[in-house]
């Protein structure tokens, strides 16, 4: 598998689809995410936001990192899982930015994939001058487990965060950071 790459939309637009499909996926197939969406999927919608990101990429506000693979029953090139760094425009805090949108689709879970993206997202940090990044994800998910693996350190959990895709209900979310300065003074 080749190393993550930058999404360029003047090359992967096409691809929008592909992304807007591994979020869906993850939003309806257990482990269910609260990503923003909730079921029943309106497929032009999803694809619409991703549009929006695009766009933000293009304007400088955004990278997006994807991993492509090889479907190992076609041989074709496929969209695997993408993160995205989102690079706020604030003269307080110009190092700042946030991790958005790990996603992996399920077919390609359990491969490394998540990690390869983050080590990626987080040289693409660095060379954009973005040192501390933060995020979020839901409290006793499977991402707010591996978070911790990946040197990022909890602030603290907010209660009834997000609505839950499974059954509606508000779960709680918890709060990360990781000072990439830090970090690689530590390694």
């Amino acid at each position: 598998m080749d190393d993550p790459i930058l999404f360029n939309p003047k090359t992967h637009s096409h691809l929008i689809p592909s992304f807007a499909d591994i979020l869906t996926a993850c939003i309806t197939t257990p482990p269910y995410t609260t990503a923003g969406f909730l079921p029943p999927i309106d497929p032009a919608r999803i694809r619409k936001w991703w549009e929006d990101r695009v766009r933000e990429e293009s304007e400088g506000h955004r990278k997006i990192i994807m991993q492509m693979a090889r479907d190992p029953s076609t041989g074709e090139e496929e969209l695997a899982g993408y993160v995205m760094l989102g690079m706020p425009v604030t003269e307080t805090g110009p190092f700042r930015g946030s991790v958005e949108k790990l996603m992996v689709s399920p077919k390609y879970r359990q491969k490394g994939i998540a990690g390869r993206l983050m080590a990626k997202l987080e040289e693409v940090a660095r060379a954009e001058g973005r040192t501390l990044l933060l995020l979020d994800t839901e409290s006793g998910s499977p991402a707010e487990l591996v978070y911790p693996k990946w040197g990022y350190i909890e602030v603290g959990k907010v209660p009834d965060y997000g609505i839950s895709p499974l059954d509606g209900s508000l779960k709680p979310g918890t709060f990360f950071y990781k000072n990439l300065l830090s970090a690689s003074k530590a390694a």
